[in-house]
């Protein structure tokens, strides 16, 4: 980050880091300083729960969650990213996450579902799962469902333990359209100098919710 500080100030860089990194402020100076402006954030999950379900459950939750990724605020704008179908989530899960992400006052974030990818505990268990069952997508069998044409892929790759898939969609729908609402957009929009670089902030903010981020 070192040598980046001394590239021209009109080259700016994004990147990905774990939440570890709000534990060092030098190394978010470092970070500042080498222009780089925004960095998405594998927050996945606000409960101790959920963080386990994933094998993240060194990452803070709920209040100690809000104050670690406000850490970041004065040093890179963040895209918090959100795990949805965890089997520990329940109902209550996406109101608490959406709050978690407002008061957190992070620029951005994406809600996604649970999708097991090659490499992962999860995948190995689902693939296992799966054997026997032939299915198949556009002749793409459904183990390999990064493959399938978006339109047609699934939303939820197994049965959650209390929640329909329409009732997970449903809700995660409704926390990416409260999350990208004009008023709060506006209200995160503050962290930017001019009204004019505010009204820019919002036209990435309102679409962002329609980006084809694998669901």
């Amino acid at each position: 980050m070192a040598h980046l500080a001394l590239l021209p100030a009109d080259m700016v860089f994004f990147t990905q880091i774990t939440m570890e990194a709000a534990e060092d402020p030098s190394f978010l100076d470092a970070m500042r300083k080498a222009n780089i402006k925004g960095a998405l954030v594998g927050v996945e999950s606000v409960t101790p729960e959920g963080l386990k379900d994933v094998y993240k459950d060194f990452n803070s939750a709920g209040d100690s969650l809000v104050e670690r990724l406000r850490t970041f605020r004065h040093n890179v704008h963040v895209l918090g990213s959100f795990i949805f179908g965890l089997p520990s989530d329940g109902p209550e899960t996406f109101e608490a996450t959406v709050a978690v992400a407002q008061n957190a006052e992070i620029a951005f974030a994406q809600f996604v579902v649970l999708t097991p990818f090659p490499g992962t505990v999860d995948f190995a268990k689902w693939e296992k799962m799966m054997q026997g069952d032939l299915a198949r997508i556009s002749g793409v069998p459904l183990t390999r469902g990064w493959l399938i044409p978006q339109a047609l892929r699934q939303k939820v790759y197994w049965p959650h333990p209390v929640m329909s898939i329409e009732e997970i969609r449903q809700r995660k729908q409704a926390v990416w359209d409260r999350f990208y609402s004009l008023k709060l957009i506006w209200k995160r929009s503050r962290f930017v100098p001019s009204l004019r670089s505010r009204l820019a902030f919002i036209f990435p903010s309102s679409t962002d919710k329609c980006m084809p981020i694998p669901a």
